[in-house]
């Protein structure tokens, strides 16, 4: 079998590919990953064939216009726009209103316009059975259809694409039209969901279980870790999207670590390196990562995991095992966190309520409470009761080989 993955923008969008690529790899299947020039280093790191398609795209300058503080998301966030040329406007919410944050239509469009051709191309050449990609990934569901063959998509975690709304008319019709195609639809022929309830949302679309397998890019194991903690020991990460987008003041890490170091634990720090530069001088209990510090080495040896609500890490911390305490910012990090309140695994913090007593106080009640612990215990228990990726190598074999025995594609409306 020969599998296409697609993946688009960044580093963290291509991670959660990888556990299913080393397993069809594994199995004897030939895999690919394309995408943009940018991102080839992130994955031949991982160990997997890239194939460069289309021009790059500043990520920064794609979305850093479209963000802003937005407020607690428990109320009607209105509709989401589909003008990819706009950022999302300022709407009310909750009798609030709320700056513009990340919105995946405008940057989604440009992004797979950038690469859309020459994944094409490529495709006509490698000639794929399926092709794998992640969510808000139009080029992929697009190269499929143009393709014939099936697409799977593979989520990050709890769905937030229920959020995107793409116009049929101005954004979807032209460019499928384009690939002498008719419509295409953006949940897949099949999708890959790694969240257990009540994580996940209602998913209106075929869809199967795989297990969750945390990779975090590259990593060593420093020698700290290879002896027990003599205290509790709290990571503190921001990802790295927001430090990207020049978002540092907004995020307030070094808040967040100096609030923490006041208390008797031991803090690990895992932080870009433009956002360590804002720490300052630090107390001794706090540990900073100097060398790569992929975050499932060190989650295991936690009790506490405190950041901003990527989903990358939302879902690291719940494969762990380890309570969380989220300070969300923008966009997705509010979705993943409202979910992860459902699941008692951890609790949210608003930006307006981030003060340094309330930092604290969240953070010890999160190790004084077996609540959390108990909740954290059972998300992982779910995690690793689903099929792992190797599992999932003979259901895409399957899906595979049932299209071609139609000679449809499949993915067509």
């Amino acid at each position: 079998m020969r599998v296409l993955m697609v993946t688009w923008g960044w580093p963290s969008h291509f991670y959660p590919l990888v556990p299913l690529g080393w397993a069809l790899r594994a199995a004897g299947h030939e895999v690919r990953v394309a995408g943009q020039p940018a991102q080839v280093q992130a994955i031949v790191t991982a160990g997997l064939p890239a194939v460069p398609v289309g021009a790059d795209l500043d990520f920064a300058e794609v979305f850093g216009g479209q963000v802003g503080r937005v407020a607690s998301r428990s109320g009607d966030a209105g509709s989401r726009s589909g003008d990819a040329a706009s950022p999302e406007t300022t709407r009310p919410h909750s009798g609030i209103d709320v700056e513009p944050v990340v919105t995946p239509d405008g940057g989604v469009v440009r992004f797979a316009d950038a690469m859309l051709d020459d994944l094409v191309a490529y495709g006509r050449h490698f000639q794929p059975d399926l092709i794998v990609y992640e969510p808000f990934n139009l080029a992929g569901s697009l190269a499929a259809a143009a393709l014939g063959v099936p697409d799977v998509r593979l989520l990050w975690g709890p769905d937030s694409s229920i959020e995107l709304d793409l116009d049929e008319d101005l954004i979807l019709g032209p460019r499928a039209a384009r690939l002498g195609i008719d419509r295409v639809r953006l949940t897949g022929t099949l999708t890959l969901d790694p969240c257990p309830a009540p994580m996940q949302v209602p998913i209106d679309a075929p869809t199967h279980p795989m297990r969750f397998v945390p990779y975090n890019g590259t990593a060593v194991v420093p020698a700290w870790l290879r002896e027990p903690a003599t205290r509790p020991r709290v990571c503190v990460t921001w990802g790295t999207m927001m430090a990207a987008l020049g978002l540092a003041d907004l995020v307030g890490a070094p808040r967040v670590v100096h609030a923490l170091a006041a208390l008797d634990i031991e803090v690990v720090v895992a932080l870009a390196a433009t956002q360590v530069a804002a720490l300052g001088d630090l107390p001794a209990n706090v540990r900073v990562a100097r060398s790569p510090l992929a975050l499932h080495l060190v989650l295991p040896t936690c009790q506490a995991l405190v950041h901003q609500g990527g989903a990358g890490t939302t879902m690291t911390g719940l494969a762990c095992g380890v309570p969380q305490l989220v300070l969300p910012q923008v966009s997705d990090q509010h979705f993943n966190a409202d979910r992860l309140a459902r699941t008692g695994a951890g609790r949210q913090l608003a930006a307006d309520e981030a003060e340094p007593d309330v930092i604290r106080d969240r953070v010890v009640d999160l190790l004084e409470r077996d609540q959390w612990r108990d909740s954290a215990r059972e998300m992982r228990r779910r995690f690793e009761a689903r099929p792992s990726p190797a599992d999932l190598v003979p259901v895409l074999g399957q899906l595979a080989e049932t299209a071609h025995a139609a000679g449809v594609p499949t993915q067509l409306i």
